[in-house]
């Protein structure tokens, strides 16, 4: 959808996941990837 992939912040989405919630992440290791290209054709036409 047009707009969206500019307001995720997928560092600040991962940090808060994986860091506030010890329970479910003791050690607080907020892993690097993947990557993601929200701007990428979706290619969901195929």
């Amino acid at each position: 959808m047009p707009g969206v992939a500019e307001t995720v912040v997928m560092p600040h989405i991962k940090t808060h996941y994986y860091a506030s919630h010890r329970n479910l992440n003791p050690t607080g290791i907020v892993p690097k990837g993947p990557i993601l290209d929200f701007l990428a054709p979706h290619g969901r036409q195929r």
